[in-house]
Protein backbone atom coordinates (compact mmCIF):
# COMPACT_ATOMS: atom_id res chain seq x y z
CA UNK A 1 0.00 0.00 0.00
CA UNK A 2 2.66 1.98 1.04
CA UNK A 3 4.94 1.17 -1.85
CA UNK A 4 1.78 2.50 -4.75
CA UNK A 5 1.30 5.59 -2.84
CA UNK A 6 4.53 7.16 -2.77
CA UNK A 7 4.78 7.08 -6.74
CA UNK A 8 1.92 8.93 -7.11
CA UNK A 9 2.62 11.74 -4.40
CA UNK A 10 6.05 11.89 -6.29
CA UNK A 11 4.21 12.22 -9.42
CA UNK A 12 1.69 15.43 -8.08
CA UNK A 13 4.50 17.03 -6.69
CA UNK A 14 6.60 16.92 -9.94
CA UNK A 15 3.41 18.07 -12.24
CA UNK A 16 2.61 21.86 -9.62
CA UNK A 17 3.61 24.54 -11.17
CA UNK A 18 6.04 26.60 -8.45
CA UNK A 19 3.91 29.42 -7.26
CA UNK A 20 4.35 32.65 -10.19
CA UNK A 21 5.51 36.03 -8.35
CA UNK A 22 3.57 38.46 -7.22
CA UNK A 23 3.26 41.82 -9.39
CA UNK A 24 4.73 44.76 -7.90
CA UNK A 25 3.67 48.86 -8.32
CA UNK A 26 5.74 50.11 -10.41
CA UNK A 27 6.50 53.55 -10.28
CA UNK A 28 8.10 55.23 -13.60
CA UNK A 29 10.19 57.77 -11.24
CA UNK A 30 11.25 56.14 -7.72
CA UNK A 31 12.03 58.45 -5.06
CA UNK A 32 14.41 57.08 -2.07
CA UNK A 33 14.74 58.91 0.77
CA UNK A 34 17.09 57.08 3.03
CA UNK A 35 16.50 58.53 6.22
CA UNK A 36 13.03 58.14 6.29
CA UNK A 37 13.32 54.22 5.51
CA UNK A 38 17.29 53.80 7.49
CA UNK A 39 18.72 50.02 5.85
CA UNK A 40 16.08 48.69 4.30
CA UNK A 41 16.92 47.20 1.05
CA UNK A 42 14.75 48.39 -1.80
CA UNK A 43 13.30 47.09 -4.92
CA UNK A 44 13.16 48.64 -8.09
CA UNK A 45 11.12 47.07 -11.51
CA UNK A 46 13.70 46.71 -14.20
CA UNK A 47 12.33 45.02 -17.56
CA UNK A 48 14.23 43.50 -20.32
CA UNK A 49 14.76 45.75 -23.21
CA UNK A 50 14.23 48.98 -20.86
CA UNK A 51 17.02 51.18 -19.35
CA UNK A 52 16.75 51.91 -15.86
CA UNK A 53 18.63 54.91 -14.53
CA UNK A 54 19.78 55.24 -10.85
CA UNK A 55 20.84 58.75 -9.53
CA UNK A 56 22.66 59.24 -6.23
CA UNK A 57 22.97 62.89 -4.62
CA UNK A 58 26.55 62.14 -4.55
CA UNK A 59 29.47 60.36 -5.93
CA UNK A 60 29.17 56.74 -5.71
CA UNK A 61 30.91 53.29 -6.34
CA UNK A 62 28.38 50.82 -7.44
CA UNK A 63 28.65 47.02 -8.21
CA UNK A 64 26.33 44.65 -9.66
CA UNK A 65 25.36 41.24 -9.45
CA UNK A 66 26.25 38.98 -12.35
CA UNK A 67 27.58 42.06 -14.26
CA UNK A 68 28.51 39.89 -17.10
CA UNK A 69 24.86 39.23 -17.73
CA UNK A 70 23.74 42.98 -18.40
CA UNK A 71 22.85 43.83 -21.89
CA UNK A 72 23.81 47.48 -21.21
CA UNK A 73 25.76 49.31 -18.28
CA UNK A 74 26.21 53.30 -18.38
CA UNK A 75 28.06 54.62 -15.32
CA UNK A 76 28.62 58.61 -14.02
CA UNK A 77 29.94 59.79 -10.46
CA UNK A 78 26.87 60.19 -9.76
CA UNK A 79 24.69 57.52 -11.48
CA UNK A 80 24.05 54.52 -13.42
CA UNK A 81 22.10 52.83 -16.09
CA UNK A 82 21.34 49.24 -16.71
CA UNK A 83 19.38 47.09 -19.14
CA UNK A 84 19.04 43.82 -17.56
CA UNK A 85 19.60 40.45 -18.99
CA UNK A 86 17.21 39.12 -21.57
CA UNK A 87 16.76 35.84 -19.85
CA UNK A 88 16.14 37.44 -16.61
CA UNK A 89 12.86 35.35 -15.41
CA UNK A 90 9.92 37.09 -13.96
CA UNK A 91 10.22 37.87 -10.26
CA UNK A 92 14.25 37.73 -10.56
CA UNK A 93 16.27 39.69 -8.39
CA UNK A 94 19.66 40.99 -8.72
CA UNK A 95 21.73 42.86 -6.24
CA UNK A 96 22.87 46.30 -6.70
CA UNK A 97 25.11 47.88 -3.90
CA UNK A 98 26.28 51.11 -3.48
CA UNK A 99 28.58 53.35 -1.34
CA UNK A 100 29.25 56.38 -0.92
CA UNK A 101 32.76 57.68 -1.83
CA UNK A 102 32.84 60.29 0.86
CA UNK A 103 32.75 58.07 3.83
CA UNK A 104 33.64 54.30 4.79
CA UNK A 105 30.94 53.70 7.34
CA UNK A 106 27.98 51.24 7.44
CA UNK A 107 24.85 53.72 6.80
CA UNK A 108 27.10 55.04 3.76
CA UNK A 109 26.12 51.93 1.77
CA UNK A 110 23.44 51.03 0.30
CA UNK A 111 21.31 48.11 -1.52
CA UNK A 112 18.77 48.34 -3.91
CA UNK A 113 17.08 44.61 -5.69
CA UNK A 114 16.57 44.57 -9.56
CA UNK A 115 13.12 43.08 -9.83
CA UNK A 116 12.32 41.77 -13.44
CA UNK A 117 8.80 42.95 -14.13
CA UNK A 118 8.03 41.95 -17.73
CA UNK A 119 5.01 44.05 -18.21
CA UNK A 120 6.75 47.33 -16.72
CA UNK A 121 9.88 49.09 -15.36
CA UNK A 122 10.85 51.90 -13.51
CA UNK A 123 12.74 54.54 -15.40
CA UNK A 124 14.81 56.06 -12.93
CA UNK A 125 14.99 56.33 -9.17
CA UNK A 126 16.43 59.41 -7.28
CA UNK A 127 18.36 58.28 -3.92
CA UNK A 128 19.02 61.23 -1.72
CA UNK A 129 20.99 60.78 1.65
CA UNK A 130 20.58 63.23 4.48
CA UNK A 131 23.96 63.27 6.22
CA UNK A 132 22.81 64.56 9.28
CA UNK A 133 23.07 63.18 12.84
CA UNK A 134 19.90 62.38 14.75
CA UNK A 135 20.49 64.74 17.30
CA UNK A 136 20.23 67.49 14.61
CA UNK A 137 16.95 66.63 13.53
CA UNK A 138 15.93 66.53 17.20
CA UNK A 139 17.16 69.95 17.06
CA UNK A 140 15.20 71.28 14.18
CA UNK A 141 12.46 69.66 15.10
CA UNK A 142 12.47 71.48 18.69
CA UNK A 143 12.85 74.73 16.50
CA UNK A 144 10.22 74.37 14.70
CA UNK A 145 7.35 72.91 17.72
CA UNK A 146 8.54 76.38 19.45
CA UNK A 147 7.66 78.53 16.40
CA UNK A 148 4.80 76.91 15.60
CA UNK A 149 4.19 77.91 19.11
CA UNK A 150 5.06 81.69 19.00
CA UNK A 151 3.03 81.66 15.66
CA UNK A 152 0.02 80.08 17.20
CA UNK A 153 0.40 82.72 20.09
CA UNK A 154 0.80 85.55 17.56
CA UNK A 155 -2.11 84.17 15.95
CA UNK A 156 -3.87 84.60 19.23
CA UNK A 157 -3.04 88.08 19.60
CA UNK A 158 -3.87 89.16 16.48
CA UNK A 159 -7.50 88.01 16.84
CA UNK A 160 -8.05 89.61 19.94
CA UNK A 161 -6.74 92.82 18.88
CA UNK A 162 -9.35 92.23 15.70
CA UNK A 163 -12.05 91.47 17.94
CA UNK A 164 -11.27 94.86 19.84
CA UNK A 165 -11.60 97.14 16.29
CA UNK A 166 -14.69 95.41 15.39
CA UNK A 167 -16.11 96.62 18.59
CA UNK A 168 -14.46 99.70 18.78
CA UNK A 169 -15.69 100.62 15.16
CA UNK A 170 -18.97 98.59 14.47
CA UNK A 171 -20.85 101.68 14.72
CA UNK A 172 -21.14 103.37 11.94
CA UNK A 173 -22.91 106.10 13.65
CA UNK A 174 -20.08 107.38 15.73
CA UNK A 175 -18.24 111.07 16.00
CA UNK A 176 -16.36 110.49 19.16
CA UNK A 177 -13.27 109.63 17.20
CA UNK A 178 -12.75 112.41 15.12
CA UNK A 179 -13.22 114.59 17.90
CA UNK A 180 -11.37 112.79 20.23
CA UNK A 181 -8.07 112.68 17.40
CA UNK A 182 -9.36 116.65 16.78
CA UNK A 183 -9.70 115.67 12.98
CA UNK A 184 -13.08 117.75 12.97
CA UNK A 185 -12.64 121.29 13.82
CA UNK A 186 -15.57 123.62 15.02
CA UNK A 187 -17.43 124.02 11.32
CA UNK A 188 -17.58 119.96 11.33
CA UNK A 189 -16.27 118.29 8.23
CA UNK A 190 -17.29 120.83 5.40
CA UNK A 191 -19.14 119.29 2.08
CA UNK A 192 -19.19 120.79 -1.39
CA UNK A 193 -21.66 119.32 -4.29
CA UNK A 194 -19.42 119.43 -7.81
CA UNK A 195 -20.13 121.96 -10.15
CA UNK A 196 -23.01 121.25 -12.38
CA UNK A 197 -20.50 121.30 -15.56
CA UNK A 198 -19.28 117.77 -13.96
CA UNK A 199 -22.58 116.52 -13.08
CA UNK A 200 -23.41 114.21 -17.13
CA UNK A 201 -19.93 114.10 -17.65
CA UNK A 202 -19.19 110.65 -20.14
CA UNK A 203 -16.21 108.34 -21.21
CA UNK A 204 -16.68 104.63 -22.26
CA UNK A 205 -20.00 104.01 -21.08
CA UNK A 206 -19.29 105.33 -17.65
CA UNK A 207 -21.29 108.31 -16.47
CA UNK A 208 -21.29 111.03 -13.42
CA UNK A 209 -24.32 111.08 -11.50
CA UNK A 210 -23.75 112.95 -8.56
CA UNK A 211 -20.90 113.64 -6.50
CA UNK A 212 -19.56 115.44 -3.15
CA UNK A 213 -16.15 116.27 -1.96
CA UNK A 214 -15.36 116.98 1.70
CA UNK A 215 -12.63 118.27 3.68
CA UNK A 216 -11.64 117.93 7.85
CA UNK A 217 -8.52 119.25 9.06
CA UNK A 218 -6.01 116.65 7.99
CA UNK A 219 -7.87 114.97 4.91
CA UNK A 220 -9.98 115.33 2.06
CA UNK A 221 -12.22 113.24 -0.02
CA UNK A 222 -14.18 112.30 -3.05
CA UNK A 223 -17.86 110.85 -3.07
CA UNK A 224 -17.96 109.80 -7.06
CA UNK A 225 -21.58 108.43 -8.02
CA UNK A 226 -21.07 106.55 -11.31
CA UNK A 227 -23.52 104.73 -13.75
CA UNK A 228 -22.13 102.09 -15.93
CA UNK A 229 -24.15 101.99 -19.78
CA UNK A 230 -22.12 99.24 -21.19
CA UNK A 231 -22.49 95.74 -21.69
CA UNK A 232 -19.18 95.11 -19.95
CA UNK A 233 -19.09 96.09 -16.39
CA UNK A 234 -15.13 98.05 -16.13
CA UNK A 235 -13.59 95.40 -13.42
CA UNK A 236 -10.30 96.29 -11.10
CA UNK A 237 -11.04 100.44 -11.26
CA UNK A 238 -7.48 102.24 -11.04
CA UNK A 239 -7.45 105.46 -9.94
CA UNK A 240 -5.22 108.34 -10.12
CA UNK A 241 -5.38 112.14 -8.56
CA UNK A 242 -3.60 115.21 -9.06
CA UNK A 243 -3.23 118.20 -7.43
CA UNK A 244 -4.08 122.01 -9.59
CA UNK A 245 -0.37 122.59 -10.03
CA UNK A 246 -0.21 118.75 -12.21
CA UNK A 247 1.33 117.29 -9.02
CA UNK A 248 0.26 113.43 -8.52
CA UNK A 249 -1.96 113.91 -5.30
CA UNK A 250 -1.31 110.64 -3.41
CA UNK A 251 -4.23 108.53 -2.56
CA UNK A 252 -4.80 107.54 0.85
CA UNK A 253 -7.60 104.89 0.91
CA UNK A 254 -10.64 104.25 -1.57
CA UNK A 255 -13.99 102.21 -1.50
CA UNK A 256 -15.99 101.08 -3.85
CA UNK A 257 -19.37 99.49 -4.33
CA UNK A 258 -19.84 96.78 -6.59
CA UNK A 259 -20.83 97.38 -9.99
CA UNK A 260 -24.13 96.89 -10.29
CA UNK A 261 -26.46 96.00 -13.64
CA UNK A 262 -26.21 98.58 -16.19
CA UNK A 263 -28.04 102.08 -15.38
CA UNK A 264 -28.02 102.24 -11.45
CA UNK A 265 -25.95 104.43 -9.90
CA UNK A 266 -22.51 103.06 -7.56
CA UNK A 267 -20.64 104.82 -5.00
CA UNK A 268 -16.66 105.68 -5.33
CA UNK A 269 -15.20 106.96 -2.39
CA UNK A 270 -11.56 108.41 -2.95
CA UNK A 271 -9.60 109.72 0.10
CA UNK A 272 -6.46 112.08 0.14
CA UNK A 273 -4.23 114.10 2.75
CA UNK A 274 -4.84 117.81 2.63
CA UNK A 275 -2.47 119.99 2.29
CA UNK A 276 -0.87 121.76 5.26
CA UNK A 277 -1.16 124.99 3.82
CA UNK A 278 -4.19 125.33 2.09
CA UNK A 279 -5.06 127.30 -0.69
CA UNK A 280 -7.89 126.80 -3.39
CA UNK A 281 -7.40 123.51 -4.20
CA UNK A 282 -9.15 121.10 -7.38
CA UNK A 283 -8.48 117.79 -7.94
CA UNK A 284 -8.44 116.01 -11.30
CA UNK A 285 -8.83 112.39 -11.18
CA UNK A 286 -8.39 110.16 -13.92
CA UNK A 287 -10.05 106.68 -13.76
CA UNK A 288 -9.14 103.40 -16.13
CA UNK A 289 -8.96 100.09 -16.05
CA UNK A 290 -7.06 96.96 -17.99
CA UNK A 291 -9.42 96.88 -20.85
CA UNK A 292 -8.58 100.23 -21.80
CA UNK A 293 -11.61 102.40 -20.70
CA UNK A 294 -10.80 105.48 -18.97
CA UNK A 295 -12.54 108.83 -17.71
CA UNK A 296 -10.80 111.94 -16.76
CA UNK A 297 -12.44 113.99 -14.28
CA UNK A 298 -11.18 117.62 -14.01
CA UNK A 299 -11.56 120.64 -11.59
CA UNK A 300 -13.08 119.02 -8.56
CA UNK A 301 -13.18 121.52 -6.04
CA UNK A 302 -13.08 121.13 -2.23
CA UNK A 303 -15.04 123.55 0.24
Amino acid sequence: MLATSLPLMLTLSLTQSPASPGRMDCEEIQRIERTRTALTPHEICVSPGSMTGVVFDAPVSVELQEEFRFEEISRGRTSISVMPPRDMAPGERLRLSARYVDGNHQEDALTLFLVASPDQSTRQVEVFRDTRTRESFERELAQERAERQRSQQELARLRLELEQLRQQYEDPHQLYWLIFNRSMTREGVRARTFKKSLIGLESKELRIDRGVSYRSKYRVAIELWLVHSGSSPWRDIVIEARRTNGEEWPIVHTKQQAMPVVNVAFMLVIEMEAPAAWASEECDLHLHDGAGKNLNITGIEFP
